[in-house]
């Protein structure tokens, strides 16, 4: 077994994670970086940018659709819908080196690819090295939330992590959950040609400004995308092309896909946490107004501290816990300025 000692562990190398590295790497710090998974997170391989890519994409043929405004005679903006996927690799490897492991070793951090998991207060293993750091930063992210929903087990289905691998066009698809995932889906997808049933519990949008947020659903109505709201899914059976969602007031909606888009879950299951003196809460780790957790030698940062799940968010943690790092400065997290935004 390996043993190394580091001034600041930061486990996960998602937008908050790489902020902290680069930032106290940058400042003198003796840094190691955990990551089991792909370097970059969620934002650049499952979020922010292959969806905001594919949104691109469905932009362009809505656009050669209605042209005739402009004095651009309308166009059928007949879409590849393999060759769209394509371009969203193409997008994500060409940001892909500046969240690259050889970029940050560049740095000075030292990146081991592999899961962390405590095994004491200070102390993290990972493969066959144990760090022991002064200060450990957990920045693990969130995964996509799957319901308990009779069925849905048994059932093919699409996560934000699965569906950019898909290279075949849905002819129908259903979207359980219309949150900001499952809203920007259904309207790459109905642009593209697909169509769209979005099955929302409640309301569609619900926690944008309720003003904006229906003039939204009414543009995506307009185009296409059926949204049932105040249809909460049951029952989930079917096989691959044919997929059967029952909602909980009797009606049924068949699709050919399912994307599951119902929220997001902290990635803490595997960290054994106790072993630390780590305590969590329902939405991810408990963190004081600095970030701290109960073990004060430990942070938690983005996601996995259980308020707004963004990748801003994420960074802006990450400022607030290297000014406590490097400089000792009290510094404390607030929501009160942070903006968000549903693309559409």
């Amino acid at each position: 077994m390996n043993r190394i000692k580091t001034d600041v562990l930061v486990i996960g190398a998602g937008s908050g994670g790489l902020s902290v590295a680069a930032g106290a790497s940058q400042m003198g710090a003796d840094v190691v970086l955990l990551e089991g998974h792909k370097m970059g997170g969620d934002c650049l391989n499952y979020g922010c940018v292959p969806s905001k890519a594919l949104i691109m994409s469905g932009k362009a043929a809505h656009a050669q659709r209605h042209s005739a405004q402009y004095g651009v005679t309308n166009a059928r903006g007949e879409v590849d819908y393999a060759a769209a996927k394509d371009f969203v690799s193409d997008v994500i490897a060409q940001i892909a080196p500046v969240d690259s492991q050889e970029r940050f070793e560049g740095f000075g951090v030292k990146v081991i690819r592999a899961y962390g998991r405590f095994i004491s207060n200070n102390e993290v293993q990972a493969g066959d090295t144990v760090i022991k750091a002064r200060r450990i930063v957990i920045a693990t992210g969130s995964s996509p939330l799957i319901p308990p929903i009779q069925g849905l087990d048994k059932t093919p289905y699409e996560t934000n992590e699965t569906l950019f691998d898909l290279r075949d066009k849905p002819e129908h698809l259903l979207i359980i959950g219309g949150g900001p995932v499952g809203m920007e889906m259904a309207q790459a997808h109905v642009r593209m040609g697909c169509k769209v049933t979005v099955i929302e519990g409640d309301k569609a949008l619900s926690k944008d400004d309720p003003e904006l947020a229906g003039i939204a659903l009414q543009s995506y109505k307009d185009e296409g995308v059926e949204i049932a709201e105040g249809a909460l899914a049951e029952q989930i059976s079917g096989t691959a092309g044919a997929i059967e969602v029952r909602v909980k007031d009797g009606r049924v909606f068949k699709g050919s896909h399912l994307l599951v888009a119902v929220g997001r879950s902290a990635n803490i299951a595997n960290l054994d946490l106790e072993k630390a003196g780590v305590e969590t809460e329902r939405n991810g780790i408990k963190v004081d107004a600095s970030l701290r957790t109960r073990n004060r030698k430990v942070y938690a940062i983005g996601d996995v501290a259980g308020g707004l799940q963004f990748t801003h968010v994420a960074g802006y943690h990450a400022g607030v816990v290297i000014r406590a790092l490097m400089f000792a400065i009290p510094s404390k997290a607030k929501t009160s300025h942070i903006p968000w935004a549903t693309y559409t």
